[in-house]
């Protein structure tokens, strides 16, 4: 469906979402989303009071589209000791596509401040479901045990590497984080087979 099929909502969500992750939400304005809209300004306040409104919407929506990524990369990586090398791998090549633009929940959480509490939110529960994600996958490496550490710890490397590769423009922190992530999980299922 191509960008001017879309209904006005869904445009002014695109447009919107595009320039949040190019230029980051606070360094964008309702008048940057309707000039680049192209639309009178009436058409943009028909769907949207405010930005922190469509700061809600188009949170709410990427939140929806990530949750469906990640159950959909789930079932469909074969043998749970290759999905963190190809987990990381996929983030390393969407990271460098997208010009080292990472986290869009982290990036917008940078330039929030505590009043956007329904943005914050948001934000806050995506962040707990991809954390979920990491425990879930590394508990097929080292079992039910060791999960929740062990996701926690890859979670936390992963999350830094993310916001260091946007800093460096490197891919370098994705690899440095996978080769620590895969040390750790290799160090556990020796010791949950030891056991």
């Amino acid at each position: 469906m191509a960008a001017t099929d879309l209904n006005p909502r869904d445009r002014i969500l695109n447009v919107a979402g595009e320039l949040f992750h190019r230029h980051g939400y606070g360094a964008v304005t309702v008048d940057d989303i309707i000039a680049a809209l192209k639309v009178p300004p009436a058409t943009f306040h028909r769907y949207f009071n405010s930005k922190e409104e469509l700061g809600v919407a188009w949170l709410e929506r990427l939140n929806r589209r990530m949750v469906s990524m990640h159950r959909s990369f789930m079932e469909k990586l074969g043998a749970p000791e290759t999905r963190l090398k190809k987990y990381f791998y996929a983030m390393a090549g969407w990271l460098e596509q997208s010009g080292y633009r990472s986290c869009q929940f982290a990036n917008t959480r940078a330039c929030l401040n505590d009043s956007a509490e329904e943005m914050v939110e948001l934000i806050d529960q995506y962040k707990r479901y991809q954390l979920k994600f990491f425990i879930e996958l590394v508990r097929g490496i080292v079992g039910e045990k060791d999960a929740q550490k062990i996701g926690t710890a890859v979670f936390l490397l992963f999350s830094g590497a993310m916001t260091e590769a946007q800093n460096l423009k490197a891919k370098w922190p994705i690899d440095d984080a996978l080769q620590c992530s895969e040390e750790l999980c290799q160090l556990h299922s020796r010791q949950a087979v030891a056991v």
